[in-house]
């Protein structure tokens, strides 16, 4: 058909035998024939004319009283709910309905079939033709009723195929015993609704892998007749045989070839499954013993292979070629039977329908071979070579080496450069498990490289660079790493051999981006992973930094002497960019930054800021190159490290050697932002506005240095307060509670001095609440200690006059004393006479040291403690008073207390206390005075 172009006469010849059918067999081969070309039929638009002949072929076969379930099944498939009309549809499923009701009526108590049927064993000897059927029909009518009676029927029948070598001697009998039991099996299929390939699939995956394996070679011929004849007929799939024997026979032998075992039954088990697997998906011959016998067999047999190299079965078959090359390649297997697994494995793989389906499903053949890679214990051994050059022969007639790769690449179509790319997966997965397994194999890093080289040496297109990069994809880190720095060593030896002009650079730096383009797409998915990113090796970072530091030298010089409207859009403007993609690619990964790495990034800043404001600075600033200039300096500048242990300390050392003034005036306000913030602004702060570095020289005289730069980063680190040696607990207590009675303990023990930042200690905190002294110590520490605010005259007032008095007299109470009474001790002080000055605004903004001597008396009796004045005050006629009575009114008892410093009289001297009353007098006539 593909050759004789008169596909619109072959349909309509089909359709015209569909019509006209009268045998079974005929009406299955018209229906293999409309199956295998459904795609061709699909491509002429002719689905619905054909859905509609094998609605009518239904019709007449079921008025012949014969419903054909191959004939309902491909009415359905072309249909898909397309073609026929609603009514059609329900009429063909109730047809089926009633059709699988019938041949398997369904019961609540179903029979029960014996394991062993002697019927069966005794239709070997009864020669009679319609023997099958009669015993098909039997069995149908006594155990239809049962679940598993077509499973009972192929178990013994195997069974008995095994006693036919016993009873028959010659080959004639056996293959007409054969021919009787294929014929009882497919009139067996047709008594079930759902055909008996499901069960003998289940059969062989099952009890029955155990009893084929078993089988000797006279009884695995007879077999081998039985399965031809049930696949020609339909009655069996071919991809069922190869699922239940074929493959299983690989396998196992496979997996007792890496145990080192053999046997005469394992060889008769694989020499059998061989020569079935060639007879159902090789063989076109046709003879008069074993199926296929004719034209019509052999269009069937081609028709079950086709499913073959479809989705889902291909992957199946494609990952037993590797099996095929373990078993050719097992020192355990006999040379012949080697060589025959070998020439099968090249048949199939060079057989057009299968190369189709290879490329159809070329991630399945992948999948496949890289399993099997992954199995070995040697992955670059003989076997591992073999595997890769299965690959090739599966996927090209020639087995060109990797070393044609490029030349051929480049005249082939998509579809071959895929299956390419598939093959150089496999190669850089083998190479990289060798590399995990043994990291010092010089010689698989040798091939590697020059694997890679031969690559990156190779012109590529956009698109062939898209294929390397995808090939790279999903290897080991080792082998990424490898691509990584086989390629920044490929553009280094660009930009090296480019020292001509920046006009010139066309050709170089076009290879150099279409390897940016390669190594960008090996890197994607390295990024993005879980694994840290490979490291690049030392001496390339070296070498490619100093070659694109001299580079962006000479583009400096370029674009600061010469600038031009050519450096904004020309290709100059390309190479730059370039250059910046690469710098940025290269810092991506993890580096160690060696003396020479940083010399040349240093080398390449400098030039990159000049560059930058040269850019900002011109007419029309280019939108591209600027930006990516700005990005790149935040990224070195963050990336580069400094040296920590240099004196002094610098973290703007790599920063450019610039102040703001040096900036061109015509630069944006943008762009003048942008470059300022690169530039080691040191600010002066209040701190060490005036501060300046000195020493004594010899003779003692302070000489006076530069001024202090606000770096805090330089200062010395302060260790806090020593530490008091042998002290007690109960002193160490002690001193806290004097400490804490006068002013809050502040430990000066943080990395950097508070006294360097001008911290001093106010008079508001939290202070530690201890019953009737709370009030006292707040009084204190918010007269005689500085504050964030000032206390206004009312709350200074309410807490002098009303608050403490009242706290005092509670604990007078408390302590047993009448109202009225004050402890010395204390400091309470209370007077009842009347008060003739105004109370004047609180001292809480007057600092410690600045005090005046005359205090006020509150203020005095808070602070006795730390009283500075060793005068002596009289205050005991002030206090006569309020002791003898007791106190009536707290309003005017509390004003007694706030007596005004000007009202104090300072007596120097001892004063005796009989001269109290006395001492009331000259009281008096200062008030007088004062009036």
């Amino acid at each position: 058909m593909a050759f004789a172009h008169f596909g619109k006469a072959y349909w309509k010849l089909t359709l015209s035998l569909l019509e006209h059918s009268t045998t079974v067999d005929l009406l299955i081969a018209v229906i293999d024939t409309l199956r295998r070309f459904a795609t061709i039929w699909a491509c002429m638009d002719i689905m619905r004319t054909i859905v509609i002949a094998l609605e009518k072929a239904h019709q007449v076969w079921k008025a012949r009283g014969i419903q054909s379930r191959p004939l309902l099944s491909l009415l359905l498939e072309f249909d898909n709910g397309k073609h026929l009309s609603d009514a059609s549809r329900d009429r063909i499923t109730s047809d089926i309905t009633v059709f699988t009701s019938a041949l398997h009526p369904v019961t609540d108590c179903p029979d029960v079939v014996p394991d062993v049927l002697p019927e069966i064993l005794l239709l070997s000897g009864d020669p009679a033709v319609d023997a099958p059927s009669l015993l098909a029909n039997t069995l149908w009518i006594k155990y239809r009723k049962s679940v598993d009676w077509a499973w009972k029927v192929w178990d013994n029948t195997v069974a008995s195929l095994r006693q036919v070598p016993v009873m028959t001697s010659d080959e004639a009998g056996r293959r007409a015993c054969a021919l009787r039991y294929g014929v009882l099996l497919w009139h067996v299929d047709q008594h079930l609704a759902t055909g008996l390939d499901g069960e003998v699939l289940q059969w062989f995956l099952g009890p029955g892998k155990n009893e084929v394996a078993a089988l000797g070679s006279e009884a695995w011929t007879v077999l081998v007749v039985v399965l031809l004849y049930l696949c020609v007929h339909g009655t069996l799939k071919t991809t069922t045989i190869l699922q239940g024997l074929v493959y299983p026979a690989w396998q196992q032998a496979a997996a007792n070839v890496a145990a080192g075992q053999k046997g005469p039954m394992l060889e008769t088990f694989l020499r059998s499954a061989n020569d079935i697997c060639r007879l159902l998906l090789l063989s076109d011959d046709i003879n008069d013993t074993v199926p296929p016998v004719d034209l019509l067999d052999l269009q069937c047999i081609r028709t079950r292979r086709q499913d073959v190299y479809c989705s889902p079965h291909f992957s199946l078959l494609a990952s037993s070629i590797p099996l095929l090359i373990c078993v050719e390649n097992s020192e355990h297997i006999s040379k012949e039977l080697r060589t025959d697994s070998m020439s099968l494995r090249h048949l199939i793989s060079r057989h057009r329908d299968f190369r189709q389906g290879a490329y159809r499903n070329l991630d399945a053949i992948r999948e496949a071979f890289e399993l099997s890679l992954q199995r070995l214990d040697e992955p670059s051994g003989a076997l591992g070579k073999c595997i890769v050059t299965g690959l090739r022969t599966v996927l090209s007639d020639i087995c060109e080496e990797l070393s044609d790769w490029p030349a051929v690449t480049s005249l082939l179509s998509p579809w071959k450069i895929a299956a390419t790319m598939v093959e150089m997966q496999l190669v850089l997965k083998q190479m990289g498990q060798e590399l995990v397994r043994d990291p010092r194999n010089s010689a698989a890093h040798a091939n590697l490289d020059q694997l890679i080289l031969m690559l990156f040496h190779h012109s590529m297109t956009s698109e062939e660079a898209f294929y390397v990069g995808d090939m790279a994809r999903g290897v080991d880190n080792v082998v990424a790493g490898k691509f990584i720095n086989n390629g920044l060593k490929c553009i280094t030896e660009i930009i090296q051999d480019s020292r001509s002009a920046v006009q010139n650079l066309s050709q170089g730096f076009q290879r150099a981006g279409e390897l940016l383009r390669v190594l960008i797409y090996i890197a994607e998915p390295l990024r993005e992973g879980p694994e840290p990113l490979p490291l690049v090796d030392t001496s390339i970072q070296d070498d490619f930094a100093d070659a694109l530091a001299s580079k962006i030298h000479s583009m400096e010089h370029f674009a600061t002497s010469n600038y031009a409207p050519e450096m904004v859009g020309g290709e100059e403007s390309e190479y730059m960019v370039l250059i910046l993609r690469l710098m940025q690619f290269e810092l991506g990964f993890r580096t160690v930054w060696s003396s020479k790495m940083k010399e040349a990034t240093e080398k390449a800043v400098s030039s990159l800021f000049r560059i930058a404001v040269a850019c900002g600075a011109s007419i029309d600033t280019n939108l591209i190159i600027y930006p990516l200039l700005i990005d790149t300096l935040y990224y070195i500048y963050d990336e580069i490290p400094v040296d920590l242990k240099a004196t002094p300390y610098d973290p703007f050392h790599n920063y450019p050697d610039a102040s703001v003034s040096d900036l061109p005036s015509e630069l944006p306000v943008g762009c003048h932002k942008q470059l300022a913030s690169l530039l080691p602004l040191h600010l002066t702060t209040a701190s060490v506005s005036h501060m300046v570095n000195s020493h004594k020289d010899a003779v003692g005289n302070m000489i006076y240095g530069t001024a202090i730069v606000n770096r805090p980063w330089e200062w010395i680190e302060n260790l806090g307060e020593p530490m008091a040696v042998d002290l007690t607990e109960a002193d160490i207590e002690r001193e806290e509670k004097e400490r804490l009675e006068s002013m809050y303990v502040v430990k000066n023990s943080a990395s950097l001095s508070l006294d360097t930042f001008g911290t001093h200690i106010t008079g508001e905190g939290v202070v530690k609440a201890t019953h009737a002294t709370e009030h006292r110590r707040k009084g204190s520490l918010q007269s005689f200690g500085d504050g964030l605010s000032a206390e206004n005259l009312f709350k200074r007032d309410w807490r002098e006059t009303r608050v403490e008095s009242e706290v005092e007299a509670t604990a007078g109470v408390a302590s047993g004393r009448p109202k009225g009474e004050t402890d010395q001790d204390a400091g309470g002080v209370f007077q009842t006479g009347p008060r003739t000055t105004t109370p004047r605004g609180s001292p809480s903004s007057m600092s410690r040291g600045s005090g005046s001597v005359r205090q006020s008396p509150q203020g005095t009796a808070n602070r006795r403690s730390n009283s500075t004045i060793s005068d002596v005050i009289d205050v005991d006629g002030i206090t006569a008073a309020p002791s003898k009575r007791p106190l009536a009114n707290k309003r005017k008892a509390s004003l007694a207390v706030a007596v005004s410093d000007d009202e104090i009289e300072i007596i120097e001297g001892p004063v005796p206390s009989a001269a109290k009353k006395s001492r009331l007098k000259p009281l008096a006539k200062a008030k007088a005075k004062k009036q």
